[in-house]
């Protein structure tokens, strides 16, 4: 790519500035300039531009008022952190708070920025820092100042020329976080309960799943792309869910590297506090693995946005579990492969996942309550699910995981939100659709690669087809309810992954799966 390179008086111009802000108590200089992102104003407003242009998200209604974002170079994580930033615009906020996690010292609570601050610097300009708020926190239980935090930390930088270019004008209350058990969660969320929603919005920034020996942390080594994935959806669908115990259980139970645990915590128990109507949705995800096509070391990247205004509290369906208007449940293989449920299993699963349909549409804030559910040996395995949702016949949301790394009732429950409210073909499912609302459960076989297409066995085996970073996977009924043939089936799980239509005949590989489908028995 040519770059445009500024001249010699320029870059005096700009190095004597940065000289000058450096020396000056009263500016935070920028600490990652021309290394996270673009150093130069002309560059980097160009990079921004160019990030915000091309960003994708699925459809959203409401008022952002949170976010969760991704703080690594703009290379691996900008347009991952474009899909949150393209839904702002200026006159919007006057007040930035950003939470991100102590990368370069220990904070025994959560900094606020040193008093003679008065404002960040990015090669786009100044950003004022909100003096006033930053007071009232000072006094605050749970908050502390420890100056040295601030003066490498990327996890604020990086989101300011974002909000430069969308927001513009705005004051900044900076927080940087120590690690848990440092970091009273519910004296500091009360603390910030007042300035959520008015004008304000909220940042937890943070990367998540930090994979490799270079992050000395690697619980699995085989399947990484997948299992990666996997826990990067089950810990973003956790958050958007504003589930702070199922974030909790998350972190505990398989100690993910996601650095910016504790902004995340304290902004979800933040919100959780504050009694406003608010619905999370999984606006972006990607790894750098899939970018550098290298899984060796690889950190993990979510956009979730927090919008307000846009969700109806009503009561969680009270109906015995396994019971939908009186039906029972009836099972479809695909192939020979079963699961080995027990009648009353299937029920079981078929009511988590109808009663967290409606847990996650009617936005219910509490944790799910599994409590009034059997959960069985069998159902506590680890198994991969999808859960689909249709109306009249027609696709309504289908998401699932194909790796199995969660028990099964945990999948089931955690896809039915997804399926609901983050599918990025469909709009969030309505309170208004849920009596219309058809549930499929499929429960997966494990996963095995195929030699050849010639192998496929269509309508009975789910296919997933690879090709360097494009990857997308049909369940095996869809070529059944589409009557397409083993090419038609191809040709359009290659346009699905992001390909043409016969980019499956060369340098594509295979793998194939059976299930047991699940689903209402008056069908």
């Amino acid at each position: 790519m040519n770059t445009v390179r500024p001249g010699p008086i320029y870059l005096f111009v700009v190095l004597s500035m940065a000289v000058t802000l450096c020396h000056s108590a009263e500016v935070r200089p920028p600490a990652v300039a021309g290394a996270f992102y673009e150093g130069a104003p002309f560059a980097l407003d160009r990079e921004v531009t160019s990030l915000l242009a091309k960003a994708t998200h699925p459809g959203t209604t409401g008022e952002l008022v949170a976010a969760v974002a991704p703080h690594a170079g703009y290379v691996f994580s900008g347009s991952c952190a474009a899909s949150i930033y393209t839904l702002l615009s200026s006159g919007r906020y006057d007040r930035v708070i950003i939470l991100c996690p102590a990368h370069h010292a220990l904070v025994d609570g959560v900094s606020l920025p040193d008093p003679q601050l008065t404002a960040y610097s990015t090669p786009l300009g100044l950003v004022p820092i909100d003096r006033e708020v930053c007071e009232t926190l000072r006094a605050k239980k749970g908050f502390v100042t420890t100056a040295i935090a601030a003066v490498k930390e990327h996890a604020i930088e990086v989101q300011l020329p974002f909000l430069q270019k969308t927001i513009r004008s705005f004051r900044l209350v900076p927080l940087i976080c120590g690690p848990d058990g440092l970091v009273d969660v519910k004296a500091v969320s009360e603390a910030l309960v007042p300035y959520f929603g008015s004008n304000t919005l909220m940042i937890a920034s943070s990367d998540f799943t930090h994979y490799g020996p270079n992050y000395g942390f690697e619980p699995f080594k085989d399947k990484v792309p997948e299992r990666l994935h996997a826990w990067l959806k089950q810990a973003s669908d956790r958050v958007a869910a504003l589930d702070l115990p199922g974030f909790y259980e998350h972190c505990a139970t398989t100690h993910d590297t996601i650095c910016g645990e504790m902004p995340i915590k304290i902004l979800l128990a933040t919100m959780n506090a504050s009694g406003r109507k608010v619905a999370g949705q999984v606006l972006n995800l990607a790894t750098s693995g899939e970018l550098s096509g290298n899984y060796d070391n690889s950190v993990s990247y979510a956009a979730i946005g927090f919008f307000s205004g846009n969700t109806v509290a009503t009561g969680l369906s009270q109906k015995p579990a396994g019971e939908k208007e009186g039906h029972a449940v009836k099972e479809h293989r695909s192939g020979s492969w079963t699961p080995g449920l027990s009648e009353a299993e299937k029920k079981t699963l078929f009511a988590i996942a109808n009663d967290t349909l409606k847990w996650c549409v009617d936005g219910q804030r509490a944790a799910f309550d599994f409590k009034k559910y059997e959960i069985t040996p069998l159902l506590k395995t680890d198994m991969a699910t999808f859960v689909t949702l249709k109306i009249n016949g027609d696709l309504r949301g289908c998401i699932g995981s194909l790796a199995p790394v969660e028990a099964l009732y945990h999948s089931v429950h955690n896809n039915a939100v997804n399926a609901a409210l983050q599918d990025p073909r469909f709009s969030p499912v309505q309170a208004r659709e849920l009596p219309r609302i058809e549930v499929d459960v499929s429960v997966l076989s494990p996963i095995r690669d195929i030699p050849s297409i010639a192998d496929f066995k269509i309508g009975q085996q789910g296919i997933i087809l690879t090709k360097g970073r494009y990857r997308a996977v049909y369940l095996p009924e869809v070529a059944t309810e589409q009557r397409w043939t083993v090419e038609e089936t191809l040709a359009s799980l290659s346009q699905k992954a992001g390909l043409r239509s016969d980019a499956w005949r060369e340098g594509a590989t295979f793998q194939v799966f059976e299930s047991v489908v699940l689903s209402e028995n008056s069908r």
